[in-house]
C-alpha cells in the first residue's frame, strides 16, 4: 500500500524566482520528514519540503529550518547552487532577520541586547539577539527580535534571558497557553530581496488572547490562511477542525460556526461575528438551538459551485473533508463511465460531468438529495442526457450490475457506517467485504475505486486488510491500493485521520 498526497490547488507561495521559493509556514509542522520518528511510524510524516515537492513536481532544498511551533517566511532552494548560495548568506551572517513574539511578563526595560552561549550538541555557541519592545495591552506585550546569529532556539532562550519569555513556552519559562507565539515576520537578504509574512491576528490585537476560545479560532484558522493566502474569497476550506468547542467552515461568502457547546450565548456571536467580520465573511450558526430559517448560497470549490443551504440550524451541502478527492475526479474522469453510489446531493458527480464523464450514474435513496443533485448539475452547466439519478438502494444496485456483468471506468463509494436497506441493514463493520467485492467485481479491466467512510471504528489498516483478502479471492493479479492522505485543512501529518479515503486501480 502506497500513501498519495493529491495536488492542492489552494497550496500557495509567498515568494518566488529563480532560485528560490519561500513559503507563509503554519504552525505544527516541521520543515522536513523527521527521520528518526519514521521506524516507529505507520508510515513517513510529510514535512513541508516534502509537500511542496509533491505538489510543484520537482525538488528543493533545505536552506534554514523554522521550529515546528513557529509560524512565518521559510525559504527553499530550487537548486543545489542556488541552496548553498542563500545557506552562506545565513552562515556568514548577512540575513537581517525580524522576528515576533508575545509574552505575559512585563518589562520595565524597552530594550535588550543578549549575549549568551547556547549549548548544542555539547557545544557552547556564540549567540546573540537585539529584543525590542513595540506595544502592550492589558495583559500581554509584543516584542520584536532581531537574531544576529542562528543557534537553535536562540530567540526562545534569549528571551527568557531577558525576563520576557515567550507565551506558551512552557520549555523556556513562558507562561502556559494553548499554542507558542513567535512569527518570523521579515526576511532580508544582502542582494535586495525582502520577503515578508503578516503576523498573525492575535499579535496585530492582543486583546484577542484575553479569550482562549476565540484565540483558538483566529489562530486555527492562521495556519489555513498562510497555507491558502492566494485563493480567492469565494473558495470553500475548513477553518478550524479539532478544537473541542466547535468546527469553523468557509463556504464562500460565509464562515459556518458548528457550535458543539450546548448553549450558544449572545458573547458567543458577538465574539465569532467579529472574527467573520475579520474575514469580510457573514456569519452562520449551525448549532440545535438556532433558529430554524432557511437560507441558500453558492459556494466554490475550485472550479466547481454547488449550492449550500442552512435549514433548522444545520448546514449542508458539500463534506470539505472531500475537497481534493473532487478535484482528482475532475482531473480523471475524461471520457469514462462512472458510478456514484450514496451520491446525496452529487458533489462527486458534478467534478465527473466537469472532467467530461462520457456517462454518469448517480445512485441515493433520497428523491430529496437527488433533485438537490440536479440542481448542482444545472449550476455548474454540465447537464447530458448521459448523466442518470437513480432513486435506488446503492448495494441492490450494485449486486443488479454484478448480475449483470455492467461494469465502470470508476467507481465511487463513500460508504455510511450504517443505512436502512430495501431489505434488511447494512453496517459496515460487517458488510464492508461483500461491498468492497462488488465494487472491485463492477470495474472495468483498467477501472479505479475511489471508495471512503469516517465510520470512526474502522481503521486505515482494517481497510488495507480487507482490500488485500478480496483482492485474493477475486483473484487480482495486480492491484494498486494508494491510501490518501487527509488535506491540509483537516488533519496535522501526525494527527489521527476522520476520513478514510482509499484510491484502488486494476493494473
Amino acid at each position: 500500500m502506497n500513501f498519495l498526497r493529491l495536488q492542492d490547488y489552494l497550496l500557495s507561495v509567498l515568494f518566488e524566482n529563480e532560485d528560490i521559493l519561500a513559503i507563509d509556514k503554519p504552525y505544527g509542522f516541521n520543515a522536513h520528514t523527521n527521520d528518526s520518528k519514521i521506524e516507529h511510524s505507520d508510515f513517513i510524516q510529510d514535512g513541508l519540503i516534502e509537500i511542496y515537492e509533491k505538489q510543484l513536481g520537482r525538488k528543493l532544498h533545505i536552506i534554514h529550518r523554522l521550529d515546528q511551533t513557529t509560524t512565518g517566511v521559510m525559504i527553499f532552494g530550487k537548486s543545489v547552487e542556488s541552496a548553498k548560495k542563500y545557506a552562506e548568506y545565513f552562515f556568514n551572517r548577512e540575513v537581517k532577520k525580524t522576528y515576533m513574539f508575545v509574552t505575559k511578563f512585563k518589562s520595565e526595560k524597552k530594550q535588550f541586547t543578549i549575549n549568551q552561549q547556547i549549548v548544542h550538541k555539547a557545544k557552547e555557541l556564540d549567540a546573540e539577539t537585539e529584543l525590542e519592545f513595540v506595544k502592550k495591552s492589558e495583559s500581554f506585550e509584543l516584542w520584536k527580535a532581531l537574531p544576529h546569529t542562528g543557534r537553535n532556539h536562540q530567540i526562545r532562550i534569549h528571551a527568557k534571558a531577558a525576563g520576557i519569555s515567550i507565551l506558551g513556552d512552557s520549555k523556556y519559562g513562558g507562561h502556559n497557553y494553548d499554542f507558542l507565539c513567535l512569527h518570523n515576520a521579515r526576511i532580508e537578504f544582502p542582494n535586495g530581496i525582502v520577503i515578508l509574512s503578516k503576523m498573525p491576528a492575535y499579535f496585530e490585537d492582543l486583546s484577542l488572547l484575553n479569550d482562549i476560545v476565540i484565540a483558538r479560532a483566529y489562530f486555527e484558522a492562521d495556519r489555513r490562511l498562510r497555507l491558502f493566502s492566494q485563493a480567492s474569497q469565494n473558495q470553500s476550506y475548513r477553518l478550524s477542525h479539532n478544537d473541542q468547542n466547535f468546527v469553523l467552515d468557509q463556504f464562500g461568502e460565509k464562515i459556518v460556526v458548528n457550535w458543539k457547546k450546548e448553549r450558544w450565548l449572545e458573547s458567543d456571536s458577538e465574539k465569532f461575528s467579529r472574527f467573520s467580520k475579520s474575514l469580510k465573511k457573514e456569519l452562520v450558526i449551525q448549532n440545535v438551538h438556532s433558529e430554524a430559517t432557511t437560507k441558500t448560497w453558492v459556494a466554490c470549490e475550485g472550479e466547481l459551485q454547488f449550492e449550500m443551504r442552512s435549514e433548522a440550524g444545520q448546514v449542508s451541502g458539500l463534506f470539505l473533508n472531500q475537497r481534493l478527492q473532487r478535484q482528482w475526479i475532475l482531473n480523471n474522469s475524461e471520457n469514462k463511465s462512472v458510478l456514484s453510489l450514496f451520491s446525496q446531493v452529487g458533489t462527486f458527480s458534478v467534478a465527473a460531468a466537469k472532467g467530461k464523464a462520457s456517462q454518469i450514474t448517480s445512485v441515493d435513496t433520497s428523491k430529496k438529495s437527488l433533485e438537490w443533485a440536479k440542481k448542482n448539475f444545472e449550476l455548474n452547466q454540465v447537464t447530458n442526457e448521459a448523466y442518470k439519478f437513480l432513486n435506488r438502494d446503492s448495494l441492490t444496485f450494485l449486486e443488479q450490475c454484478k448480475a449483470k456483468g455492467q461494469k465502470f471506468d470508476l467507481i465511487i463509494c463513500d460508504a455510511p457506517g450504517f443505512f436502512r436497506r430495501e431489505k434488511g441493514v447494512f453496517k459496515i463493520e460487517n458488510n464492508l467485504e461483500e461491498l468492497m467485492k462488488n465494487c472491485l467485481v463492477s470495474l472495468t479491466d483498467k477501472g479505479q475505486l475511489l471508495f471512503s467512510t469516517s465510520f470512526d471504528a474502522l481503521f486505515v489498516d482494517d481497510i488495507r486488510k480487507i482490500i488485500l483478502k478480496v483482492t485474493k479471492e477475486l483473484k487480482i493479479e495486480k492491484l494498486e491500493v494508494n491510501c490518501i492522505l487527509s488535506s491540509l485543512d483537516f488533519e496535522l501529518p501526525d494527527e489521527k485521520v476522520g476520513l478514510k479515503s482509499f484510491l484502488v486501480g486494476k493494473i
